[in-house]
């Protein structure tokens, strides 16, 4: 068995990874984040290969990591999750069934799609489970990236389904909880109980970076008549979904708009010059320094989770959310703490990596807004990474 367990992931601003010991009781032994040039990556999709090569042999150095076999984390808006049944009972006899039975389903031809099945119960009509399909390509790129860096994808992951491994840990025993994984372009919307999902949505909505600070003389822009404000104080719970799912036969849907191929251009072996990357905020900005569009997005963020939430309470499976927790970008905002608290009628609860797994002395220190974007990478290696 390894000493140690390694979790990467690839998103368009950074790459970065953590170094877990093996063992009950994990500590972080290693962290970083190493921001890549822009157009080197989107939406979990690699666009340079080159440039992403050279981040993550940066990142291990930097960092320290000694391990080289990865769980690598995926998690956009062309990833395809959907509820699936199947009368077949054999986990072996449904893996090869699923391309035959999913074909129509697809967004791409079944043979360049790469699919998963994750069950999550079953009864007299079958077993139950979600339904996780990848454009082949794309994962060939992201597996052929970490080649460049010598290192070795010994599993990919959803990142949606490390959420809901988390919240195995993190809601009371036996109880539903749902985890809110806010990315700067992808957030992650998990419901799941004893840490099997039982709804699973990816959210694409992009959160801009919080700009410099006014030189003297200039003003912020006020906020919006309709802000945080004011989407608080009219939160109705139990109100129709303000979104509808886009998946026919109501399971879990990603609610994301399908790009055409034209959009992702590769540019492997570029010889020109490598943009210089924007450097990764290292803490996260006062209560009142919210930007107008950073303030947009997040209303976007609560509309499309208050639709959810009314989704998926109105399904006859529906257990009630007990508890919720929310990671990544802007979740400790006290404004948005409450319109997530409002509408899930629960206590809304921030997270950083730390308050998964404690980190060693020597990663203690990483900066607040850092602590909080591993959150994600960290919850890839709880309860045995697929």
């Amino acid at each position: 068995m390894p000493k140690t367990q390694v979790a990467v992931e690839i998103t368009e601003e950074s790459v970065r990874a953590v170094e877990l010991s093996a063992g009950r009781t994990p500590t972080i032994i290693a962290a970083g984040e190493v921001p890549l040039p822009p157009g080197a990556a989107k939406d979990s999709e690699i666009l340079d290969r080159d440039a992403v090569g050279l981040a993550l042999k940066r990142l291990w150095a930097d960092a320290g990591i000694s391990s080289r076999d990865v769980v690598l984390g995926v998690g956009n808006r062309r990833i395809l999750v959907r509820e699936h049944t199947t009368a077949l009972t054999n986990p072996a006899q449904i893996r090869l069934s699923l391309p035959f039975e999913v074909q129509d389903r697809l967004p791409v031809p079944v043979d360049q799609a790469v699919l998963d099945f994750v069950p999550t119960g079953q009864d007299e009509r079958g077993v139950h489970g979600l339904l996780v399909a990848a454009v082949a390509e794309h994962m060939e790129e992201l597996v052929g990236a970490l080649d460049g860096a010598k290192l070795r994808a010994a599993s990919v992951d959803l990142v949606a389904f490390g959420f809901a491994r988390a919240l195995a840990g993190l809601a009371p025993a036996g109880r539903t909880g749902l985890f809110i994984g806010i990315g700067e372009h992808t957030t992650h919307i998990v419901i799941a109980t004893g840490g099997i999902p039982r709804f699973v949505r990816v959210v694409p909505i992009d959160i801009a970076a919080p700009v410099a600070a006014p030189v003297e003389g200039e003003r912020m822009p006020q906020r919006a008549a309709d802000g945080f404000d004011a989407l608080v104080a009219g939160v109705e719970l139990n109100v129709p979904a303000a979104l509808q799912p886009v998946a026919a036969g109501g399971g879990a849907y990603d609610g994301g708009e399908t790009r055409s191929r034209a959009d992702i251009r590769r540019r492997k072996g570029s010889t020109g010059p490598v943009a210089t990357p924007a450097p990764l905020p290292t803490s996260a900005p006062a209560p009142a320094d919210l930007h107008p569009d950073v303030e947009a997005a997040l209303n976007d963020l609560i509309g499309r989770l208050r639709g959810t939430v009314s989704f998926y309470r109105d399904r006859p499976d529906a257990a009630p959310i007990d508890a919720t927790f929310v990671s990544g970008t802007y979740a400790a905002h006290p404004r948005l703490l409450d319109a997530v608290a409002r509408v899930t009628a629960t206590t809304a609860t921030p997270l950083t990596a730390f308050d998964l797994v404690r980190p060693a002395a020597n990663v203690a220190g990483m900066p607040a807004a850092m602590a909080a974007r591993m959150a994600s990478t960290v919850a890839l290696l709880l309860g045995g990474a697929r």
